[in-house]
């Protein structure tokens, strides 16, 4: 039996769930509330200042990493104004998909989400296909689920729930409006999207930049893979269904408006039973991946976390 954390650690938690979450909640539900009732233009803005403004003040330690990983993986020499710019761009866009969340339900019939690739997905699907979509962490992310609604289709999400439970009611209810059906991780969700996809043929969506513990999974950006990781699980979920796996990617146009990227399916290896063609195949989703990412470091959301080695 293992040993009971040390008494500051239990401290820090009661803490941090008794207290921290509690007096959060106390701002987050009004905000959520009000962002509900504001023009979504209107709500993203103020979003976007207050992510600014928070990414300045409350959340330095999280800004430093974030400046680390943009110098790191931009792949160019340039200079610390340059870097706090995009920086400051990264925590507007992360205060604005916060104020968004609330509103998720309304982005597709105001008119403000634009599919591109969709073609792949929808002749896929006409072909009776399963299809594991695998998002990323970019632009306003959350509009990847309210875009399938809208295109008609049915699907199951794997999600991270959020640390505080409050913020968890938040997240489920947003998400729900919009018709998701919702998988928290665990063994129950591993069969249950397995199920979707080689008993019903259906439609999964996993994002495949996960973070556990402290450490961003993917892109690999060089670094090995890690076996409790999403591409790993993607590249499994392939193999045992035939899945077609489409990347997708949200791209933040302007304000409160979006451009879904459908990309064309990845081509795998065949015989994904073999464990050499299973790590080839996470390696393509790898490949698949990364591009997006790199163009668009200012709304990669997974900045914040992201280190390059070992756990923070």
């Amino acid at each position: 039996m293992p040993d009971p954390p040390p008494r500051r650690v239990r401290w820090r938690r009661w803490r941090r769930y008794w207290l921290d979450d509690t007096l959060l909640a106390a701002l987050d539900y009004p905000l959520h509330y009000l962002f509900r009732v504001m023009p979504t233009g209107c709500g993203s803005a103020v979003g976007w200042l207050l992510g600014v403004v928070n990414g300045r003040t409350r959340f330095r330690a999280a800004r430093a990493r974030a400046r680390r990983g943009y110098v790191q993986l931009s792949g160019a020499r340039v200079g610390a104004d340059t870097v706090d710019r995009a920086v400051d761009r990264l925590f507007g866009n992360i205060g604005r998909v916060m104020a968004e969340f609330s509103v998720l339900d309304r982005l597709w019939r105001e008119g403000r989400i634009a599919p591109a690739g969709a073609e792949h997905l929808l002749a896929a699907r006409g072909d009776g296909r399963p299809v594991i979509v695998m998002g990323l962490h970019l632009g306003n992310w959350e509009a990847i689920g309210p875009t399938l609604s809208g295109l008609g289709l049915r699907y199951q999400f794997i999600y991270q729930p959020p640390r505080s439970r409050f913020v968890h009611r938040i997240a489920i209810a947003a998400r729900r409006r919009y018709g998701a059906e919702l998988l928290s991780p665990g063994v129950g969700a591993a069969r249950a999207a397995r199920r979707r996809l080689v008993e019903e043929r259906g439609v999964l969506l996993i994002f495949a930049d996960d973070e556990r513990r402290g450490h961003v999974n993917a892109p690999l950006f060089g670094r090995p893979v890690r076996r409790r990781a999403n591409l790993p699980i993607i590249a499994r979920l392939a193999a045992a269904s035939g899945a077609a796996v489409i990347p997708c990617y949200v791209e933040r146009l302007r304000g409160a408006r979006f451009r879904i990227v459908f990309l064309p399916p990845v081509a795998l290896a065949p015989d994904a039973a073999d464990p050499a063609a299973l790590a080839e195949n996470i390696l393509r989703l790898d490949r698949a991946i990364t591009p997006p990412v790199l163009a668009r470091l200012d709304q990669w959301y997974m900045l914040v976390d992201y280190v390059h080695g070992e756990a923070r």
